[in-house]
């Protein structure tokens, strides 16, 4: 019999090792997999930047080779001209006037910066959901909460999931665990609790 259980014992530690490097496994997915949809989000921004400073390009009437064209000699004048003009008073007055037409394309900035604007972080819409909330919640719980209330939003699990975890370093919420299940709170609910229910000491 005591052979029989040492042998059961390690077959639960090894078991229970086993499914810890698979959730650490799984939670390092998910981080990369975050990472990656961070990464495409940025993409579709920059392209989505790019095809407003292009309808741009064709309101003001510049044909596209022409503009580049164009912003190339720039660049060229702009590195080529200060050492010439350092040297009369007259360049100084020319650089001045000039100097204002490069001003123009300053104006284009708002519109590429209102498409970066994208709303709310992950972690705000996070901790949105669980403002005035004492349950806990599970990582499928808080998506659907986010995907129901910002259905504008492209809402993935592996983001949540991550976003969540990055909030409980933060010390913003407390996971536990019931189960194979990981639930998510409020860190100051825990608190709270504690307090009303702990007797004062004298």
């Amino acid at each position: 019999m005591s052979t029989g259980t040492k042998a059961a014992g390690i077959q639960d530690d090894y078991a229970q090792q086993i499914a810890s490097d698979l959730s650490e496994n799984q939670t390092a997915q998910e981080q990369v997999r975050s990472e990656l949809t961070r990464l495409q989000e940025e993409l579709h921004q920059l392209e989505d930047n790019s095809r407003i400073l292009l309808k741009m390009q064709e309101a003001l009437g510049v044909p596209a080779e022409a503009a580049s064209s164009q912003a190339t000699h720039r660049g060229a004048k702009r590195a080529a001209v200060p050492s010439a003009r350092s040297s009369s008073p007259a360049g100084k007055k020319a650089a001045s006037k000039t100097a204002a037409p490069a001003k123009a394309p300053r104006a284009r900035k708002p519109p590429v910066e209102a498409a970066k604007d994208t709303g709310p972080s992950w972690l705000e819409l996070i901790t949105t959901v669980f403002a005035g909330q004492t349950e806990p919640k599970s990582a499928a719980e808080v998506t659907e909460s986010v995907s129901t209330a910002h259905p504008e939003r492209k809402v993935q699990a592996a983001v949540i999931r991550n976003t969540l975890e990055q909030a409980v370093s933060r010390g913003l919420l407390e996971r536990s665990k019931q189960g194979r299940s990981v639930y998510y709170a409020s860190a100051a609910t825990p608190v709270a609790e504690a307090d009303s229910t702990t007797p004062p000491q004298v």
